[in-house]
Order: structure tokens, then sequence, then C-alpha cells
């Protein structure tokens, strides 16, 4: 059997968003074991160039620890270090914060709630790889908070410009950000798939944020070395529709690998039903990752994705992160030489 990781999960319906969750929760929280976890997380791209830039906070409350930076890559890269830009620090202290709650990393970026969870603004400058992002993230749909009221994730356009090595890379569309904190996130390796985070927001009233397993009926590429029984392979999932939040009452999705490439992902096709009964097909084609060392014992493959629905002809630009662990990495890979 294998295992489940348990800080993927949402129960039934929809929690309530608060006015300060875009503020340090830190040692406030109950949890006081070494493994709770807080994090922030922003994205943004300019497809034209193949561009996805990847922001991600993690703080360690309780061992007053942060882990921050970003990174930009245009197209697939084999290492993280071919990005056109990565920069992130593993072991600072949390006090990134100042009075106001905004945000300066060590790295130099810099998060200003200009209006909470609502309007932000980020910067960051690097002389030394001739780089300089300048954005402004707007939500365009509420927070969706997961029924535990510990982890959300919102629609924003985001409207900024990177500069690189003298080129400019204006982009204005539409992006979904993460924010989490309050559970434990243990560094231990899983005995497990793939576990699959898919985004993406077709306009201000259509949008989806969707993640979890492969349909081991689907003949995944683990087929035969996993055991999974079908009501635990979908995570947390909902679908924004004009209004309304919703979750599903039926998942299955396939993604398709690239052996030759580290095993990235290339295409995803997610087939679900909606809690009110309407069926989506989303399809996903990524255009461009990069395998992420988030922590040692874990790899994610981070990519731009150009996601269609088959119901509607709509497309749009989306996310795709997808986690995998050495048990897997181990049996899938070939050898060398």
């Amino acid at each position: 059997m294998a295992e489940a990781i348990e800080w993927t999960k949402s129960a039934v319906g929809f929690g309530t968003p608060g006015p300060n969750d875009d503020f340090y929760h830190g040692r406030t929280l109950p949890e006081k074991h070494h493994e709770m976890t807080e994090t922030w997380y922003w994205g943004f791209n300019e497809p034209v160039s193949g561009m996805h830039g990847f922001i991600h906070i993690w703080t360690h409350p309780n061992l007053e620890l942060c882990t921050a930076g970003l990174f930009v890559h245009m197209g697939s890269k084999r290492d993280q270090l071919a990005c056109e830009l990565f920069d992130f620090r593993n072991f600072t202290p949390d006090t990134i914060f100042d009075d106001n709650g905004n945000i300066t990393l060590a790295n130099g970026l810099t998060v200003e709630f200009e209006k909470p969870m609502e309007r932000m603004r980020i910067r960051y400058a690097n002389p030394d790889r001739a780089f300089s992002l300048d954005m402004v993230q707007e939500a365009v749909q509420p927070a969706i908070m997961r029924s535990n009221n510990a982890h959300f994730e919102q629609t924003m356009r985001s409207v900024g410009k990177v500069v690189f090595e003298g080129c400019d890379y204006a982009f204005d569309n539409l992006t979904i950000r993460d924010r989490s904190w309050g559970e434990r996130r243990p560094e231990g390796g899983h005995k497990m798939p793939p576990y699959t985070w898919m985004n993406g927001a077709f306009s201000k009233d259509f949008s989806f944020c969707i993640s979890g397993l492969d349909d081991p009926a689907r003949n995944p590429d683990w087929a035969g070395l996993y055991d999974i029984a079908p009501d635990k392979i979908m995570s947390d999932a909902w679908v924004y529709d004009h209004g309304e939040q919703l979750r599903l009452s039926r998942y299955s999705k396939i993604t398709e690998r690239a052996p030759e490439c580290g095993l990235r992902p290339v295409r995803h096709v997610i087939d679900c039903t909606l809690e009110n009964g309407r069926e989506l097909q989303f399809t996903g084609e990524v255009v461009g990752s990069v395998p992420w060392h988030c922590w040692q014992n874990a790899l994610c493959h981070t990519g731009l994705t150009l996601w269609t629905c088959t119901q509607t002809g709509e497309t749009c630009w989306g996310e795709t992160q997808e986690v995998q662990w050495n048990d897997y990495a181990y049996r899938m890979s070939r050898p060398v030489g």
C-alpha cells in the first residue's frame, strides 16, 4: 500500500478567509512541532518568451528559520541552476517582516501588502545577473480556503515587467497564488507516485486548482509499483465558476512524463465532475519546466502549462508543480552509461 501526505488533504467544503491571512501567523499557532511550516507562493509568466517565474517563502516558525527566494526560466531546464535566474537562501532567520507585515528576504526581494488579501507589490533586483522584477498582483477572485482554515489559493491579475540582460519582458495576465500555515510538513521520502498540483485561470470568472495522483485505471507510468485505492487519488481540488466555489465529486488524471528528461511532466489530462453535476476536462501541455529541489528528499518539477477546457474551448496559461520522491525516481529512472 502506498503512503499518503496529510498536508495535501482537504475535507469536504470550504473555510473562510480572514482579513489578516496574508500576514505571519508564526509562533502564535497551537502546533509546536519543529515540522510545522508556513508558506507564501506567487507565480508569474510571459508566454511569448516562455518565461515562468516562481517565488516561494517557506518558514519553520518553531525553528525560527526561513527558506526563500525565486527563480525564472524560459523553456525547460535540466537543472535548477540553469535557470535565467536562480536565487534561494536555505537557512536564514524568519525575521523577514516589518511592523506592517511586509516582507524583505535575505536576497533583497520585497513584498508590500498594499491592500491585504487583495493587492501586493513584489520587487527584486540582482545586478550581477542583470535581472530585475517589478510586479503588482491584484485579486480578481476571492481567496478559496480549505476547510481547515489553514490554506488558500487565489486568482490574481499579475501586471509587471522583468528585465534580463537588457531585454524587457512585460506581462499582464492571470495567475494563482498559494498560502498555507500551521501544519506539519515532514521532509522524509514518501513511498508513493508523483503528486501533482495544477492550476489555470481562463478568466476572472472561471479557474481551477486541482491536485492529486494519477488514476491507476489509466495505466500510469508507475502501474504495478504502487497500490492506490481509487478514493485516495484526489487531494485538494476546486473549480471557480462564475461566482461559485465548487468541489469535485469525481476526479481522474493521467500525466505523461519524459523519461529521457528526468521524468518531467509534459502533458496532463484531467477529467472531473463538479459537485453540481457539470463535467469538465482540462488538458495541459507543459511548455517549460525546472526540476527544483524544494528540499533534499523531494524534487518538484515546476513549469508553465497551456491549459484547454474541452467543453468551452477556452485556453489559458497556468502551472504544473509535481513532487516526486526517491522511491519513484529510483524505480523509474533508466541506468546511465
